[in-house]
């Protein structure tokens, strides 16, 4: 607990789950009777796109003020408005940032098209409107050189794009005598479009086969950051898909699907909700203004154990929310909770988006696993970004300083400078991260900080530190030049002593 216990407010429940169905039914077809009148269409742009790094590295340049970018993915709607006061001025700019910004606006042409932003066009478009491939190439083939097939029909409009990925890793460590050898074949498509004013839609599949020097399961398992895999000893199976449906309506969005949610500024992982793990189905509500962003989720996790695949778990759940603001143009604040849960399929008082889960958790019994954190960024000093986060898994605040075990809490500080001795492209980045023993875990295993077998959070788990080093140089758009250091460090269990270093393990 976080000091003294606190009151929960009065929640009533709803009878059944039956009755939470009808209810959350009918407030979708509403939200699809209201939702005609929209500027735009807009989905999600990956988190993993480089276009996030891209707007951090001007918002440390202070080129940008206020992005609310540690709330991830970000719609392309509100990318295209960070990028549009970046091209307007983009004669301040060095060759490289107006190559990216070239790139960019080839990349969200319609959105920008929209805000009065005149057709870009790239050499593919070029050889593809030429005299001799335009007469006999089908209209929806590359009609803008940018998806390999693009279709409007009345109010549906859909691009298509196939995935073809090739990992090759080759790495030397002293600690073991032979090199491993990681190899990562994927195949798939990414099928995103719109659907009149106010529908967006998004699909990408892959379809993957790992081989190499690493240790593979036989037959049906989990895997880390992967979630269910097939393997035969030698090689392992794995398919990732990400779809859902986007809803928006004025200053407000509604997600229903599979997707994954980045919370937080770290550059190494974040403490709260990461990548690290797998997508998951969710239905996330988000209201966004100019200084202001609030987030609210419900999430459907899978918990596994030797019952998994006899379908006998009990269902994990997780509901979360995020604020993130900027009262002031130098700084960002984001205040967060999340709230793991099993045993029924939906609880109305995490449902709340402005309910306190702690007060929330006390009410229904104490019996849930809540977290909560914050993080700040700083703009005060040219050309650099100073942050810091603070996640708390439980904590008793009398027993500070101490090595009590209660104590799971972990913290992240950093500081991001661009242009490091005056020098275009130049940057420096460093950052600390560390948890504390047993932070993740909980009395009850079914709502430790999991989904799968992989923790939510911050890749490198409980008892761990790591140290991030990192300098850049961008020679062009496409080329970047990088040296980085990282030292890790964990204390892990071992079969006679727990020393915090398993969320698994409380």
């Amino acid at each position: 607990m976080i000091g003294n216990a606190i009151q929960g407010f009065g929640i009533v429940p709803l009878r059944s789950e039956t009755s939470i169905t009808h209810h959350i039914l009918k407030i979708l077809l509403f939200i699809l009777a209201i939702a005609s009148s929209l500027s735009s269409q807009t989905v999600y742009v990956p988190a993993s796109h480089w276009v996030y790094d891209f707007l951090d590295r001007m918002e440390a340049g202070q080129s940008l003020r206020t992005v609310l970018g540690n709330t991830r993915p970000m719609t392309r709607q509100e990318i295209v408005s960070h990028l549009k006061q970046l091209i307007d001025n983009e004669q301040d700019f060095d060759r490289v940032t107006r190559d990216q910004l070239d790139y960019l606006r080839f990349e969200f042409m319609e959105e920008l098209n929209l805000l009065g932003e005149s057709a870009y066009s790239n050499p593919i478009h070029t050889i593809t409107k030429s005299r001799f491939i335009d007469p006999w190439l089908p209209d929806f083939i590359y009609p803008r050189g940018r998806h390999l097939l693009e279709i409007e029909h009345g109010p549906l409009r859909v691009n298509w794009d196939p995935i073809l990925d090739r990992s090759r890793l080759v790495a030397d460590d002293d600690s073991v005598a032979e090199r491993e050898r990681v190899n990562i074949d994927s195949n798939g498509f990414l099928l995103w479009g719109t659907i009149g004013q106010h529908v967006g839609f998004y699909t990408d599949v892959r379809d993957s086969r790992e081989w190499g020097t690493r240790a593979y399961p036989v037959g049906n398992s989990t895997a880390p950051r992967l979630g269910f895999v097939q393997g035969n000893g030698r090689q392992i199976y794995h398919d990732e898909t990400i779809a859902y449906l986007f809803l928006q309506w004025r200053y407000f969005g509604l997600l229903l699907g599979k997707d994954v949610s980045l919370w937080g500024p770290g550059k190494s992982g974040q403490l709260m909700l990461s990548d690290n793990a797998t997508s998951y189905d969710q239905i996330k509500l988000q209201m966004t203004l100019k200084r202001l962003k609030l987030t609210s989720l419900i999430a459907w996790l899978r918990a596994y154990s030797p019952a998994y695949y006899l379908n006998e778990t009990e269902g994990r759940m997780m509901a979360a929310h995020r604020l993130e603001f900027s009262p002031f143009r130098f700084i960002d604040l984001g205040i967060q909770e999340t709230v793991i849960y099993s045993g029924r399929k939906f609880e109305p008082a995490y449902a709340n988006p402005v309910m306190f889960f702690r007060s929330a958790e006390h009410y229904l019994g104490d019996h849930d696993n809540v977290a909560m954190g914050l993080d700040v960024e700083f703009k005060l000093i040219p050309k650099t970004k100073v942050y810091g986060e603070l996640f708390i898994d439980d904590l008793t605040t009398g027993k500070l300083g101490t090595d009590f075990y209660g104590n799971k809490y972990g913290t992240t500080t950093g500081f991001h400078h661009i242009n490091l001795l005056n020098v275009p492209q130049l940057d420096i980045r460093c950052e600390y991260t560390r948890l504390r023993p047993f932070t993740y875990s909980h009395k009850n295993s079914l709502t430790s900080y999991y989904h799968f077998t992989t923790i939510l959070g911050h890749w490198i788990g409980p008892n761990a530190d790591i140290l991030l080093g990192d300098l850049s140089y961008r020679f062009s758009y496409r080329t970047l030049f990088r040296i980085q250091i990282e030292r890790l460090r964990q204390g892990e269990n071992t079969p006679l002593l727990n020393v915090g270093g398993d969320a698994n393990i409380p």
